[in-house]
């Protein structure tokens, strides 16, 4: 038989991966943040798409702008620098409008009587300590007599990390703030002896070294030992003593003041600017104890379709062909986009609903009644895909009466149990190891083979190596390490 070209016609289905499923796609997956990023760029090139806040304001009373309130724009104040207007410009936003009540903030907000509907929950979370923030300005403020110099002040105080370490670069800062670096390095160095003792330093050896003259401690030996920190992290404390030629007793004394310090000098402070987690779903228990689950609708965008607005261009570009295509293919990507939010909406409600139906011991008992979970668990009770389901649970967030949670966090692998048909999360395993290791006391050190015995007293069968695995994940000291930290012994 002669094998020749030939033409044939076959009729099969496939799936192909248009646009708007692309899009779909990649709205399941994306943080409520980045969805109302989106929808604003889809609001900008749509004109038939609107929030729903815009339409419910329409009717409403025009808001009044800075330049209706603001009965002082006709005075105009000459200024030597740039700076002045700048930092003018800070302190206003900072301080606040004088409005000659003779109120403090404190008291005009105490003042104020709120509903139930009003009540922020966030803000209640908040505390009433004094900010960082707030004590830096003081002391700024007592500090520099210059506005130029008080507003550099203010700039290098961007540059703080979360310990109280300053993080710029000094000449990019000066660069940015038209100044030369010297002039920046001059006042950086003033600021170091701000309180809290240690902030605005560079690195832990200068943090501590603040502190030690603060208290009047700082001698050549500590400086010795400052210069040699990796030496003591590594805990090699006999060449500590080769090096700053002392015994035993003297590097425990010197050991036991650094310890007395702090390497993070503004961990105990209220930030000015927390990190917020807004959840997606918040769930609350109801009087009968069932649980209730309900999308949190104050960050979900509310996408409308403009069908009067569309009607009314329809009606104007009839002759106009092109316009015709364009108006057709806008009104149908409105549409696909509103029905994509509500089918996202309503995939994240299902998932959610199905982890608080699985894990409704957690809720109630605690961690240690994290159930062994799995993506493949929730995708065949709801009738989904795995993938699909990974894409609910990636980045999303819970508000449970257990606290703020992922919603991967709620997954685990199965661990072995003596006990008949009852398998334990690895989650909770490493919950319970961590808490058998943090009520050791120093004369009751648990090895690894001694933690084994304990988890199989409480039913839990595991291996010697998977405790070592989940004690190193947590990045928890061997047992030798912690009998020495325990007991201060440095040999």
């Amino acid at each position: 038989m002669a094998i020749t070209p030939k033409l044939e016609i076959r009729q099969s289905q496939s799936l192909l991966m248009t646009p708007q499923l692309r899009q779909a796609i990649n709205l399941l997956q994306m943080t409520n943040l980045e969805l109302n990023e989106l929808i604003d760029q889809e609001l900008e090139n749509n004109p038939f798409l609107e929030k729903e806040d815009n339409r419910l304001s329409e009717s409403s009373e025009e808001p009044k702008t800075i330049e209706d309130v603001d009965d002082s724009s006709n005075n105009t104040v000459e200024h030597d620098t740039e700076y002045d207007d700048q930092f003018d410009d800070y302190g206003s936003d900072r301080e606040g409008y004088d409005d000659n009540s003779g109120l403090s903030w404190q008291d005009k907000l105490s003042s104020k009587t709120k509903t139930e509907d009003d009540y922020d929950y966030f803000e209640k979370k908040l505390s009433d300590d004094k900010s960082l923030y707030s004590l830096l300005d003081e002391q700024i403020s007592m500090a520099f007599t210059d506005k130029k110099s008080r507003f550099i002040a203010l700039s290098l105080c961007d540059n703080l990390d979360e310990s109280g370490y300053f993080r710029g670069d000094l000449s990019e800062v000066a660069k940015k703030l038209n100044t030369t670096p010297k002039e920046a390095q001059t006042i950086l160095n003033q600021m170091k002896n701000f309180e809290p003792s240690g902030i605005f330093t560079e690195n832990l050896a200068e943090c501590l070294t603040i502190q030690l003259k603060d208290k009047n401690r700082y001698d050549p030996l500590m400086e010795k030992l400052l210069q040699n920190l990796d030496l003591l992290g590594s805990r090699n404390y006999k060449d500590l003593k080769r090096i700053l030629d002392v015994d035993e007793e003297d590097l425990i004394d010197m050991v036991r003041d650094l310890k007395s310090l702090n390497p993070k000098p503004t961990a105990d402070y209220y930030q000015d600017t927390p990190g917020y987690v807004i959840p997606d779903v918040f769930v609350r228990a109801n009087k009968r104890g069932d649980y209730l689950v309900e999308l949190n609708s104050a960050s979900l965008p509310r996408v409308l379709i403009n069908r009067e607005y569309y009607s009314e261009i329809k009606s104007l570009s009839q002759s106009n062909k092109e316009a015709k295509r364009y108006l057709k293919e806008q009104i149908g990507n409105a549409s696909f986009l509103t029905k994509a939010l509500h089918q996202r909406a309503t995939t994240i409600l299902l998932v959610s609903e199905e982890i608080v139906k699985q894990q409704s011991e957690f809720l109630k008992h605690g961690i240690e009644h994290l159930k062994p979970m799995l993506l493949r668990d929730i995708a065949d009770a709801i009738e989904m895909h795995e993938s699909t389901v990974s894409r609910v649970c990636s980045n999303k967030y819970i508000y449970t009466p257990r606290g703020t949670f992922e919603l991967k966090y709620f997954f685990s692998a199965k661990a072995g149990s003596y006990k008949k048909d009852d398998d334990t999360s690895t989650t909770a395993i490493k919950h319970k190891i961590k808490k058998l290791i943090d009520e050791e006391t120093p004369d009751n050190i648990l090895s690894d083979d001694k933690l084994v015995e304990e988890m199989a007293k409480i039913g839990i069968k595991i291996a010697r190596r998977t405790i070592t695995k989940y004690r190193e994940a947590m990045n928890i000291p061997t047992s030798a390490q912690r009998k020495r930290d325990k007991r201060n012994i440095l040999t």
